[in-house]
């Protein structure tokens, strides 16, 4: 399995690390992962994600830092 993509989004500003992700998501193969880091919760990433049937699972690492794990079905 291919290593993970991944958009560390902690230093940008809102939108841009949304406007990556969702770039990206055209990109991916079937199984293939993309990982995002942000320091918040991104709820309308989640809406997206659930409407085009991404599988998501989001973790709280202890520096504060939202993983969130997407992968194309």
């Amino acid at each position: 399995m291919p290593e993970p993509r991944v958009i560390d989004g902690r230093g940008m500003e809102p939108p841009e690390p949304l406007e990556l992700a969702v770039a990206e998501l055209g990109t991916l193969a079937p199984g293939e992962e993309l990982v995002l880091l942000l320091h918040c919760e991104p709820l309308p990433l989640y809406a997206i994600l659930d409407r085009n049937g991404y599988r998501h699972r989001a973790e709280l690492r202890a520096d504060g830092t939202n993983e969130i794990h997407i992968q194309k079905p």
